[in-house]
């Protein structure tokens, strides 16, 4: 084997070896969030592709700033809470007319980890631990167009258009 030949098959290793990486992390980020949802059956990743497609969809809807997080400025329908009003959420929701029965997703930290998809309800019954994933999660409707954004400063943002 020449040279060439040499360097073009390290770098194909080197590309499978990164494959081969990458794969294995996104298993290993599967696991993480399924280990959220003690009712598994409920609860549906989406595979990567599926994953940007949401997330892009959200980001097209909700205006983001340069700092992470939607521009709260820039969306008219708004309502502030704490968390100690999480359990409120439904109401809030269900006082805009949004029903809450519809499959929601879960995006924790944009292009970061799988999108989750499924009720409401799910997954604030995990939402302490969801919370712990990261300094930003939301939950989005693309067909109710509404998000809620929880942020690392405890406060939870409900936005609809």
């Amino acid at each position: 084997m020449n040279k060439e030949e040499r360097k073009k098959r390290l770098e194909y290793l080197i590309q499978e070896r990164k494959k081969h990486e990458e794969k294995l992390q996104r298993e290993q980020q599967i696991m993480e969030m399924l280990e959220l949802f003690p009712e598994k059956d409920n609860v549906e990743i989406l595979d990567k592709s599926e994953s940007e497609k949401i997330e892009s969809n959200m980001t097209d809807c909700f205006p983001i700033a340069f700092w992470g997080r939607i521009d709260w400025e820039k969306v008219s329908n708004k309502i502030i809470l704490t968390t100690e009003d999480i359990l409120n959420i439904p109401t809030v929701l269900s006082n805009q007319s949004l029903d809450t029965s519809v499959p929601v997703y879960l995006i924790v930290g944009i292009y970061k980890s799988p999108v989750v998809k499924t009720s409401l309800f799910t997954i604030l019954e995990s939402i302490e631990d969801i919370m712990d994933m990261g300094p930003d999660q939301w939950i989005y409707s693309p067909s109710l167009r509404y998000v809620i954004e929880f942020c690392h400063d405890e406060v939870i943002t409900i936005g609809w258009i």
